[in-house]
């Protein structure tokens, strides 16, 4: 023991208080105030950013952190980089890269689960290197709901594959997770790291985890692959349609209409070709209701009445999958097996069902709904109104004969942007209210992508920091017009940027005060004279553990300082057991406590059983396949 004590810098334990050895006032107040915010933290009796904010305060109440690094955290390479990084996610949503990205894979799929889940796990897994899990399922979550419109595949079969592979591929890269993003900020704050030749090393690059996170993604699409049909729930529970405007099982049971999306080309052999649609919705079961036509290049959403469906037009339908498909045998159309015409048009971020009130107050009350020309007035299509608790729909009694009342509520399709100028209008009270509002800039595509290699390619070969790098890229959308500075502010989750700079001084006083020294001596004892493995492998298990009570952030401030100290006093290279912990953190597989995890639980209705059936030997696989990794690496 006393050659281990060389390789702590502040040799804490010539003190004793309260009967325990080594334990110094500093070190006491250091672990009361990191019980206080894991109490904090697992009863959430506050926000987690509030915990933060107090954490603050105590450092700064007891000094236990300079007065000059108590706010570094705000300043911190970490914080700025994540902001960076929020930021051009929102530029790539708004431009419609994404859209354009389901577009591909729902062609590349076809009708087949297994296909389509291993292109969902591979693309979420690449995105998540670098735009992190989170933002990658909420990118594709729209993706998964539109592969179930088209194809039936229940969403419970695709989004745990999708979730724990973008967990994986977090790890491709050091802005993938924020554990990794702060994990050089970390190292730098513990000063003077050696490998363990005694050679001085520099922090981990931009790529230096990507054959980590690349054995990891192989893994996991490897794991679904063979595993998926066994692990995966059978089908998801009955999905609840209260309360929810926007879906088509609502609109089926409270309108008559809906249920499936699906596409139609009209050849030339149909006896409908060259009918204008008014003459096609007259010959339209109740339930059936055409959203849009395709005539050449242009889509015309909602389309008018009077519009002639010509031979090759291609037409958006909503309704009854088997009613559909007997009006396209009885007419002669042929049923596309999934979107591509209208794969963007169709898609929730653009477009989609929707409800508004007839209010007492409205001055359109006595008016007849034809003689308001809602499509080519408000771009709006309105494809029934509930009324007293009757359906009054196109086919059972004409809708564009019924005179609007106070309280008829009109379920209609459109484009979002149309949706926000009729919820200005105060002849109606728009009911739906969970939509987007900003504007797409799809124009703009190219000056995304383009913005977004910049960033990327500057950290790689330009030799900016990470949290530079990223900011010219998302400095760069915002004057090219990609996204606004008002979007770009909302598009920052400022609760996990005060999470970030609240905990950084947390990890310093942790270093500082000779916790992480206290604690690694502890830890030397009880497994002294085990191999490097071992340490390793436990040490995972550690940041696996807390990162289920602290959240992966917090375990990773927290654990890093002590891994560091660990690594020297077994002589180990220091970056081998801070990798470790970071990437450890993101092991949360068997509960939904991640929030990449959390974005599915409710879509995908699963049960907590479902996480630990699919996630229990996962975290296993993962902590040895880090460990391998780590060891092969350093």
């Amino acid at each position: 023991m006393g050659q281990e004590r060389l390789f702590f810098s502040n040799p804490p334990w010539g003190e004793t208080v309260f009967g325990v050895s080594g334990l110094t006032p500093d070190i006491f107040l250091v672990l009361g105030i990191i019980t206080i915010t894991i109490i904090l933290f697992v009863t959430e009796m506050v926000r987690v950013d509030v915990v933060a904010c107090l954490v603050l305060v105590l450092l700064g109440l007891t000094r236990l952190v300079p007065s000059n690094l108590l706010f570094s955290g705000f300043s911190s390479d970490a914080v700025i980089a994540l902001i960076g990084v929020m930021i051009m996610c929102a530029g790539l949503e708004r431009s419609g890269v994404v859209a354009k990205m389901a577009h591909y894979l729902t062609r590349l799929g076809g009708s087949s689960e297994s296909r389509i889940r291993l292109l969902l796990m591979g693309v979420g897994g690449f995105l998540a290197g670098f735009l992190r899990s989170v933002g990658t399922v909420a990118l594709l979550l729209p993706v998964v709901t539109r592969i179930r419109h088209a194809t039936g595949i229940e969403k419970s079969r695709l989004l745990i594959p999708l979730s724990f592979c973008a967990i994986l591929g977090s790890t491709l890269t050091m802005l993938g997770t924020g554990p990794l993003i702060l994990l050089n900020s970390l190292l730098i704050n513990s000063g003077g790291l050696t490998d363990r030749y005694g050679h001085d090393t520099v922090g981990l690059s931009l790529f230096s985890v990507f054959p980590i996170g690349l054995a990891l993604l192989v893994l996991g699409m490897l794991y679904f692959l063979f595993l998926g049909n066994w692990l995966l729930p059978k089908s998801s529970t009955k999905v609840s349609t209260r309360g929810n405007g926007g879906s088509p099982a609502y609109f089926k049971r409270i309108y008559g209409i809906g249920a499936d999306f699906c596409e139609c080309r009209v050849p030339s052999t149909s006896p409908l070709a060259g009918n204008t649609l008014r003459q096609w919705e007259s010959l339209l079961p109740p339930s059936i209701a055409i959203l849009g036509i395709k005539l050449g290049n242009n889509i015309h959403i909602p389309a008018l009445r009077k519009t002639e469906i010509k031979e090759g037009s291609v037409l958006a339908i909503l309704g009854p999958q088997d009613e559909i498909q007997e009006f396209a045998k009885k007419y002669g159309l042929r049923i596309s097996p999934y979107l591509t015409a209208f794969a963007e048009r169709l898609n929730p971020a653009h477009s989609g069902l929707c409800e508004a009130v007839v209010p007492p107050s409205s001055q359109l009350i006595g008016t007849n709904l034809r003689d308001l020309h809602m499509r080519h007035q408000f771009g709006i299509q309105v494809l029934a109104v509930h009324r007293g608790g009757e359906k009054v729909r196109r086919g059972k009694k004409e809708i564009g004969n019924l005179t609007l009342r106070s309280g008829d509520t009109l379920g209609m399709y459109c484009d979002w942007s149309a949706l926000y100028s009729l919820q200005k209008n105060p002849d109606f009270v728009v009911v739906t209210t969970d939509y987007p509002r900003q504007k797409m800039h799809t124009e703009k595509m190219w000056f995304s992508v383009f913005f977004f290699a910049l960033a990327i390619g500057l950290i790689m070969f330009g030799g900016l920091s990470v949290s530079i790098g990223l900011l010219v890229g998302a400095v760069c959308m915002i004057f090219s017009g990609v996204i606004s500075i008002d979007d770009a502010y909302e598009a920052v989750s400022w609760k996990t940027v005060f999470l970030l700079a609240g905990l950084i001084p947390l990890g310093i006083a942790v270093q500082t005060s000779g916790t992480s020294d206290w604690i690694g001596m502890h830890i030397l004892n009880l497994f002294s004279g085990s191999s490097e493995w071992v340490l390793l492998f436990m040490l995972g298990v550690l940041a696996s553990v807390c990162s289920l009570i602290l959240s992966n952030v917090g375990a990773t401030i927290v654990l890093v300082p002590l891994a560091v100290h660990l690594a020297q006093a077994i002589g180990a290279d220091p970056r081998a057991f801070a990798l470790m912990v970071a990437v450890a953190t993101s092991n949360s597989f068997v509960l939904p406590t991640h929030q990449a995890n959390a974005l599915i639980s409710l879509p995908g209705q699963y049960k907590i059983i479902d996480f630990i059936r699919a996630g229990g030997l996962m975290s296993l696989i993962y902590l040895i396949v880090v460990m391998v990794m780590i060891r092969w690496m350093f």
